[in-house]
């Protein structure tokens, strides 16, 4: 079991990535913008986070920049369902700032699990 933070300002994928978290066993706190994920995240030690990449209020590069900087141990899956300006690969930024893993959107269930499991795992070597 870990505990994960999801950080998105879609709500209908917020709860169903809290679900499947859940019910594979794991602890599960939600943001819904960069800034409350940020605030969440400083305020207790989790073993993941995903996040969004493009959000209002604070962008998940921004996002992960901090979580990188104040705790590196965090695993951190990006996911998102687009591209930035001018075709920029924004999952790719993502891996550069030190995301363990990305995801792009639409995903299923299972293949967020093993993407999460995956990080956890890379983050503990």
């Amino acid at each position: 079991m870990a505990k994960i933070l999801v950080i998105d300002d879609d709500k209908f994928i917020v709860k169903l990535i809290q679900g499947a978290l859940t019910k594979a066993g794991h602890e599960v706190s939600c943001a819904f913008d960069g800034e409350a994920g940020e605030q969440a995240f400083d305020a207790t030690p989790f073993d993941a986070v995903i996040c969004d990449m493009l959000m209002p209020q604070q962008e998940g590069l921004e996002t992960i920049r901090h979580m990188r900087r104040a705790r590196p141990s965090t695993a951190v899956v990006a996911i998102s369902g687009g591209l930035g300006a001018s075709d920029f690969d924004i999952l790719h930024a993502a891996k550069e700032l030190g995301a363990h893993a990305t995801l792009p959107k639409p995903f299923q269930l299972p293949q967020l699990l093993a993407t999460v499991d995956q990080a956890l795992n890379a983050a503990r070597s």
